[in-house]
């Protein structure tokens, strides 16, 4: 049935209908078929079965949306809801919009979620009253050895205590350990909705955007050291493709944006959003050295005129003088 323009929603069938779940997990999809089945089997199989799963078919074109689909009709869970492609922030959106749960978890459709990760973290976020949890994940590759770039073992620094979200993401930056990705944080659905927190549409990196404004809203976060999600190592992905003009843009709207949301008054929520933005920016320029010689010029004229007090002199020095092949 129609939800809205654009938008078609597999409508709610199965026992407990009218009940609200424990848990929403937001599946966007585009053109995963390939790994759809592996992904939702994931969650399929948690231990806490009192979830939904939305699959957010964001204009597939590969029969991801079909694929789906037959898998709803073997479990009452899987809700589908197909949309004009819109990109990966409206399709989480969409979820957000749609989520009947009291805690909502987005996973990527090429990914897998272990089999008691819900169950944990439901429950630890019901015994200490958290707006979110945080966990950890393992990388693996679809076939032979890869290197993960990325370590994404962290929440070993959040256990034992309910933090102030801007108290442990001061302690993770100290530590170096503040991963943005929004797969890895369990969520109050409330909570998330009267913050106001959605994804920015049409950049890539939201989470460099979304994750740091979810922790500076959270009165009460806390963290399990476990590896909950695995994440997909793949050619063509986001996290693999080339470096180019999308990926910094996407890196300066989450400067910018962050800058915007935390007023200046605001003293220790303003200064631990600046050492991230340096830290972003700054990181991002380190890959920058593959773009081309334009998009160099107006990389470095947007750093040195609006980000000048956050960019190092080396990092725009290694974007312009470190060979493009490396």
């Amino acid at each position: 049935m129609g939800t809205g323009h654009g938008i078609a929603e597999t409508p709610l069938s199965g026992p407990g209908d009218g009940a609200a779940p424990k848990v929403s997990v937001v599946v966007p999809v585009y053109n995963t078929r390939e790994y759809l089945a592996e992904a939702l089997g994931s969650l399929t199989a948690q231990t806490l079965r009192d979830i939904e799963i939305l699959v957010i078919d964001d204009g597939s074109t590969d029969g991801s949306g079909e694929l789906a689909r037959e898998l709803a009709r073997e479990d009452a869970r899987i809700r589908v809801v197909s949309q004009s492609n819109g990109g990966l922030s409206v399709a989480r959106n969409t979820g957000i919009d749609r989520a009947r749960g009291k805690y909502v978890l987005f996973v990527d459709s090429d990914d897998r979620l272990g089999a008691d990760a819900l169950r944990r973290c439901y429950e630890k976020c019901e015994a200490e009253r958290l707006d979110f949890v945080l966990f950890d994940a393992e990388s693996f590759c679809e076939t032979g050895e890869c290197r993960a770039e990325i370590d994404y073992r962290r929440a070993r620094y959040a256990e034992g205590k309910v933090w102030e979200g801007v108290e442990l993401l001061e302690t993770l930056l100290e530590k170096r350990a503040f991963r943005a990705s929004a797969c890895l944080s369990f969520i109050r659905l409330d909570f998330l909705r009267e913050a106001g927190l959605r994804f920015y549409p049409g950049m890539v990196h939201e989470d460099e955007l979304f994750t740091p404004l979810l922790y500076l809203a959270a009165r009460r976060a806390g963290g399990i050291a476990e590896p909950f999600y695995e994440r997909r190592v793949r050619e063509g992905s986001i996290m693999t493709v080339r470096f180019a003009r999308r990926n910094m843009d996407g890196y300066l709207t989450a400067a910018r944006e962050l800058l915007r949301a935390v007023p200046k008054s605001d003293v220790r929520r303003r200064k631990v959003t600046e050492q991230l933005v340096a830290r972003t920016l700054n990181a991002a320029l380190w890959k920058a050295h593959r773009l081309p010689f334009r998009d160099k010029w107006r990389v470095c004229g947007e750093c040195v005129f609006r980000y000048g007090k956050y960019v190092r002199l080396r990092s725009l020095a290694v974007m312009w003088f470190k060979r493009r092949g490396r």
